[in-house]
């Protein structure tokens, strides 16, 4: 199973789960985009832009990758900036 985001609280009752489907780092406009699909078909866009998406770009690119994804930092950091509702990853990077 790829890594998850297991909301803690559904959305809707068949939504359930968030998978990152696209994840977009774009460091000459400071901007991040990520499209995740949620366990009901319907896919999500989010994106941090300048500052934010600088600093979070900087982060993940010097990240140690073995131990925590880029899909799960992308996840946790989604939560943590509050444009995903709270929830745990699980599964087993790709």
């Amino acid at each position: 199973m790829a890594e998850q985001l297991d909301l803690t609280t559904p959305i809707v009752a068949t939504r359930t789960t968030y998978v990152a489907q696209t994840i977009t780092l774009d460091f000459p406009n400071a901007v991040i985009k990520a499209g995740l699909l949620g366990s009901d078909g319907v896919v999500v866009n989010i994106e941090w832009t300048g500052a934010a998406a600088t600093t979070l770009m900087v982060a993940l690119n010097k990240a140690n990758l073995t131990t925590t994804s880029l899909q799960k930092r992308v996840l946790q950091q989604a939560v943590t900036d509050g444009k995903l509702p709270a929830g745990t990853v699980s599964g087993t990077p790709l």
